[in-house]
C-alpha cells in the first residue's frame, strides 16, 4: 500500500474519532483532498474548533462552486446560507436540508459527507 493510502486510513479514522490535529495532519500528506472530505474536516472544526469554522466553510464554498460542474449563483447562495447555519446550537435541521439540497443537485458524494458527519456528531454526544 501506497503512504497516501496510509494517510488516507488515517485521516478517515481521525474523522471518526473527531480529532482536527490528526485529520488535518493525514490531510497534509494526501496529494488531493475530495470535496466532500474537505467538508467532513471543515464540520469537524465547527464541533471542535468552532473559530476556525467560518474560514475553513468559505474557502471550501469556493472549492465547491470551482470543482463541482454546473453550480448556479442560486445554488451557490443557498450552499453558502446552510453552511452559514451551521453555527446554530442543533445542526440536524440544517444537515438534513443541505443533504436534500445537494442530493437534488445531483452531488450526493458531498451529500453523504453531511450525513455521515451528523451521525458521528450525534454518536459523540
Amino acid at each position: 500500500m501506497t503512504s497516501e493510502g496510509h494517510a488516507y486510513a488515517r485521516f478517515r479514522r481521525a474523522l471518526e474519532r473527531r480529532s482536527v490535529a490528526s485529520a488535518w495532519a493525514a490531510a497534509t500528506e494526501l496529494r488531493h483532498v475530495s470535496l466532500a472530505d474537505a467538508l467532513a474536516l471543515c464540520l469537524l472544526l465547527r464541533d471542535r474548533e468552532p473559530a476556525r469554522y467560518p474560514r475553513a466553510a468559505v474557502r471550501w464554498l469556493g472549492r465547491y462552486c470551482c470543482e463541482e460542474k454546473g453550480v448556479t449563483p442560486d445554488e451557490a447562495m443557498l450552499v453558502a446560507a446552510h453552511l452559514a447555519a451551521f453555527v446554530a446550537d442543533e445542526p440536524r435541521p440544517t444537515a438534513q436540508s443541505l443533504a436534500a439540497l445537494l442530493d437534488a443537485h445531483g452531488r450526493r458524494e458531498v451529500a453523504t459527507a453531511v450525513r455521515r458527519w451528523y451521525v458521528d456528531a450525534a454518536a459523540a454526544r
